[in-house]
């Protein structure tokens, strides 16, 4: 019996245990993907690959894991399963039950190879002793298809295992490609700046390589509806030209040109990508190997020949980056060997270089930048200078606009005051002195006290309603209408006009405080005005919403009405000033209508 290669362990601190006994490997029937096979079962150890058992095989696998469960009565605990790799999609069955499935298992196939999960299995799903897990793998000849390591323990041992395969297949990848991404960009912004600088152009094409490259890594689901072998020629064209302008952007910061190197540089990239697009699936597998050699090769030949060439240049930067090269030589031979070799017993080390790169990116940039001190340095000088005189110009201008809008402040206050006073107390006002002028008897001095008690409160309401923003909005606009109604309705009663009131049951969008306290003020003037001057006997008053979410405040009489136009060109009426100006203020619109008989004054304001 083979185990598997992460073997399960019991916890040391729980009775329970769960041990794999066998681990075995079946074609599926070509008839149904799906279903289980009964034969040609082989044993084998994890993680597996089939190509070498089952070479140019493209399709479904069952891998069938027989494991033990044992735990003491009454101490049933959880078992955590952990998979690091199902290359390329799969789905997952715990005894006959389904436990997961990738995304898709047609093409566009989902992408699990490099995306480890867990799965925590509880006790209610689990068999005292014999338990199978099923797994099926869809598969890609090319792309080494196969599981990988599978872990059954307590969730104590089988976590950490599995953030061990999370730090190492995504999060170290994930900071491979943003840091490749952030110097691509910074390469790409110095070469549109200063076109001479084309090493910083040929860098910034080598990242954005790279970034396709680590993105095939990350992956989950194919992009733009691609399935895994278009994926593969993409990736293998980005790989050759990965090599190829690593060697460009080398030469480019070293100020070297091979003109016959780089022509067949180009011609042999020409032929990759057509290749990539042209050749047919089954050609595939020697065209990926042939093209991944080669661009080792390049970046082998790139990492020897670097040296030699910083030694010809005699430049700091150059030196600096046959360093680096030397450094990459030995990680460049040392992945390349786990891949062409399918080793899975140790990690590809290229995701540990990007913190160099961003070092040496670094030191290159300011190396670059320090020849140009001096000019920055009397540039600086002069600039210094220039900001001085012109901060002390914009004092002055500060100063003087400062005032103005102090004073700009202060009038608009007043303004402001004058308008609350005219539209709140001076309409107390007026109602006080129609109650007097209509009365046919003595007013007591409790009505008399009343009346002053009215325009304390329309003058504490105008102090108070200096700032609406601590207001608070009625709940309906019954409730808002309210206190108006109550005023005037005692006054048009005791005048025989008769009134009608029109409010909605609810607000269907909640105005602001402000909103409020402007169509008041509005609503009061225009009462008020009603009166001193219509000499009507009916008013309708109506509060509404319109269907552009718009409040629609309406009054109309029927009194002796007013030529509108001669009143606003004359600008007689403050009143009606004052109302046009609230309603501007918010956006709002003021209309009016007057005839003998009919006036209407009609307010709306958006929320």
């Amino acid at each position: 019996m083979l185990a598997n290669s992460l073997p399960s362990i019991a916890n040391s601190h729980s009775s329970c245990t769960a041990q794999i006994t066998s681990i075995q490997v079946a074609k599926a029937n070509q008839e149904s993907q799906t279903q289980r096979p009964q034969t040609d079962w082989q044993t084998i150890t994890l993680p597996d690959h089939w190509h070498q058992r089952w070479p140019d095989y493209t399709g479904s696998a069952w891998y069938k894991i027989a494991w033990d469960y044992h735990c003491p009565q009454h101490q049933y605990e959880p078992i955590t399963l952990v998979i690091n790799s199902i290359n390329m999609a799969g789905e997952i069955y715990l005894n006959d039950e389904r436990l997961w499935q990738d995304k898709s298992l047609v093409e566009p196939l989902s992408r699990s190879w490099n995306m480890p999960r867990y799965w925590d299995l509880l006790p209610s799903t689990l068999k005292q002793g014999s338990n199978t897990l099923w797994i099926r793998v869809v598969g890609v000849a090319t792309q080494d298809p196969g599981l990988g390591h599978v872990i059954l323990a307590t969730p104590e041992i089988a976590i950490p295992q599995y953030e061990t395969f999370i730090y190492e297949q995504r999060v170290l990848n994930f900071f491979n490609l943003s840091f490749s991404l952030i110097l691509g960009l910074i390469a790409f912004l110095v070469w549109l700046f200063r076109r001479q600088e084309k090493a910083f152009g040929w860098f910034a094409l080598t990242s954005f390589c790279w970034v396709i490259i680590m993105s095939n890594i990350a992956i989950i689901n194919p992009p733009f509806g691609l399935n895994t072998l278009q994926i593969a020629r993409i990736n293998i064209v980005m790989i050759f030209m990965h090599a190829i302008c690593g060697c460009l952007y080398a030469w480019r910061f070293a100020h070297q040109r091979f003109p016959h190197i780089e022509r067949t540089f180009l011609i042999g990239f020409i032929v990759v990508a057509l290749s990539a697009i042209l050749l047919p699936d089954t050609a595939l597998t020697w065209f990926l190997l042939l093209t991944f050699i080669c661009a080792v090769f390049i970046n082998i030949a790139n990492c020897i020949s670097f040296p030699f060439i910083a030694y010809k240049v005699r430049q700091i930067e150059a030196y600096l980056l046959a360093s680096v090269f030397v450094f990459f030589l030995f990680i460049v031979l040392h992945d390349a060997y786990l891949i062409l070799s399918k080793s899975s017993t140790r990690a590809a080390t290229v995701a540990y270089t990007a913190p160099l790169m961003t070092l040496f990116i670094a030191i290159i940039l300011a190396l670059r930048l320090a020849k140009n001190v001096k000019k920055i340095e009397k540039f600086n000088q002069t600039l210094a200078q220039n900001i001085v005189e012109a901060r002390d110009e914009l004092a002055v201008s500060l100063s003087t606009q400062h005032q103005l809008e102090l004073e700009n402040a202060k009038l608009q206050e007043r303004i402001q005051l004058a308008h609350d006073l005219h539209d709140g107390l001076g309409g107390s006002l007026v109602r006080s002195m129609v109650t007097v002028d209509q009365s046919h008897v003595n007013l007591s001095n409790q009505q008399f006290l009343s009346m002053l008690k009215l325009l304390r409160d329309d003058l504490r309401q105008v102090i108070d309603s200096g700032s609406s923003t601590g207001a608070k909005v009625p709940d309906t606009p019954l409730l808002w209408g309210a206190p108006l109604r109550y005023r005037f309705s005692q006054l048009f009663d005791e005048l025989d006009i008769a009134s009608k009131w029109s409010f909605p049951e609810s607000w269907q969008v909640q105005p602001s405080p402000l909103i409020c306290l402007t169509l008041l003020r509005v609503a009061e003037e225009a009462l008020t005005n009603i009166l001193k001057h219509s000499q009507a006997n009916s008013v309708h008053f109506s509060l509404s919403f319109s269907n552009d979410a718009k409040l629609i405040l309406e009054i109309e009489d029927n009194g002796i009405g007013f030529n509108v136009e001669a009143v606003q060109t004359a600008g007689m009426s403050v009143g009606l000033r004052s109302m046009q100006t609230r309603l501007e203020r918010l956006g709002g619109t003021l209309i009016i209508y007057s005839k003998v008989g009919k006036t209407t004054i009609k307010a709306s304001l958006p929320i």
